[in-house]
């Protein structure tokens, strides 16, 4: 016991000397960490993992500590507490809030500011300043900001060109040393900062225009009114130095979900590495459509078509482009659903089981007999017939719905 009490005072000692120091220094205590964030959970956090997951999803109500009771008591208090819980919704029910005024929504008043810190910034000297890593909102002045922006925070990584990273409570920690309480209350945070000395950093914003306006040239040539939604990008990308690059490499560009990937490059042009991402093409086409419920092998004609405006990544299948015919539908379509090539059938088309007429046609020998149809075929295509006098099968040519021709 005596060793253990010793070891535990030395243990102390040393950390008292290493705050000192620290705070000696002049600089914040652990700023930079990994990017570990299962080492940073709070108690809270932890204790929210512990429960069920039908307790997180506040399905299951949580058991009352240090109670036991009977079947009976239980039954009590599971409908006294149902009751409770409808007179509640119903009290909510017949106070609903009050709308929202002009002014309860106007989230920074006259002569009011922020500070934006941004979860990505690069550090140009031995410090981080203020200006490296925030940016002023609202009305501030722009002498202050001035002033503020050339305050040093803590000193810079030492190795340039490596991130590091500095988690939500120790960046807190760290403004109110630097910046003091007033004006670190007036910045708004994010869930970390990943900061970097020396390079260059590209955030979302920037990224975002950027493959806006690479697709752009490809998207005009497209039919119909191309859109781009949904971006899923990289929060940040860093680079080493000036002279490596970012370029992007889009995947097959069509309708529905893209996937993109930003290649990081060399000066001498060799991939460092990728970063993938995706976008949402919403490509906006005029088709053809049922302009009522249409049945299988029920003949197309002008009055049954309509036109649709519609997002070309529902369709499965290419439009109809509204040529050639005579059609019929190859299935039953509803009314406003799109015609697409696949539903259509000539209606001068061979059907298996058709009967039709077989010519034999060569030089001036000319015969006509009955053949059935043994395949489907469409005009100018072969297929097979049997002759239904001879019973032989023989391979003749389309001509129409309703003859087929050997020559």
């Amino acid at each position: 016991m005596a060793v253990l009490a010793g070891v535990l005072c030395l243990v102390v000692v040393w950390c008292l000397v290493l705050e000192t120091t620290c705070l000696a220094a002049g600089i914040p205590e652990a700023v930079w960490q990994d990017n570990d964030r299962n080492h940073r959970r709070s108690p809270s956090q932890i204790k929210r993992q512990l429960r069920s997951p039908e307790v997180r999803a506040a399905r299951l109500p949580l058991a009352e500590t240090g109670r036991v009771g009977n079947g009976a008591e239980d039954a009590s208090l599971a409908g006294e507490q149902a009751a409770r819980a409808a007179r509640v919704r119903s009290q909510i029910a017949q106070a609903p809030a009050p709308p929202a005024e002009a002014a309860d929504l106007q989230m920074l008043g006259q002569n009011d500011w922020r500070l934006k810190i941004e979860s990505a910034a690069v550090a140009r000297n031995d410090s981080v300043f203020l200006g490296d890593i925030a940016t002023p909102l609202g009305h501030m002045d722009e002498t202050l900001w001035q002033d503020l922006s050339r305050r040093a925070l803590w000193a810079a990584p030492e190795q340039e060109g490596k991130p590091m990273q500095v988690n939500r409570s120790r960046l807190s920690q760290a403004l109110r040393q630097a910046l003091g309480k007033d004006i670190a209350g007036r910045c708004i945070l994010p869930t970390s900062l990943v900061i970097q000395r020396g390079g260059l950093v590209f955030r979302e914003d920037v990224l975002r225009d950027y493959v806006v306006r690479s697709l752009t040239p490809q998207l005009s040539a497209m039919p119909g009114e191309a859109q781009l939604t949904e971006f899923r990008l990289p929060e940040y990308i860093f680079l080493e130095h000036a002279q490596q690059q970012i370029q992007l490499e889009p995947g097959k560009l069509a309708p529905g979900r893209i996937t993109l990937r930003f290649a990081i490059k060399e000066a001498d042009g060799t991939v460092l590495r990728r970063v993938a991402g995706t976008v949402n093409l919403q490509l906006w086409v005029t088709v053809p459509a049922a302009m009522r419920v249409m049945s299988t092998g029920e003949n197309l004609t002008p009055d049954a078509v309509t036109f649709m405006r519609v997002n070309a990544a529902t369709l499965k299948d290419m439009p109809w482009d509204g040529q050639g015919g005579p059609w019929r539908l190859a299935r039953g379509l509803a009314a406003g659903e799109p015609i697409l090539q696949s539903d259509l059938q000539s209606q001068l088309m061979v059907r298996r089981g058709d009967v039709v007429t077989l010519i034999y046609a060569r030089g001036n020998l000319r015969m006509t007999t009955q053949a059935e149809a043994l395949s489907d075929g469409e005009p100018g295509a072969t297929i097979a017939v049997r002759n239904l006098q001879s019973k032989k099968q023989v391979y003749a040519k389309v001509k129409d719905g309703g003859t087929v021709i050997i020559e």
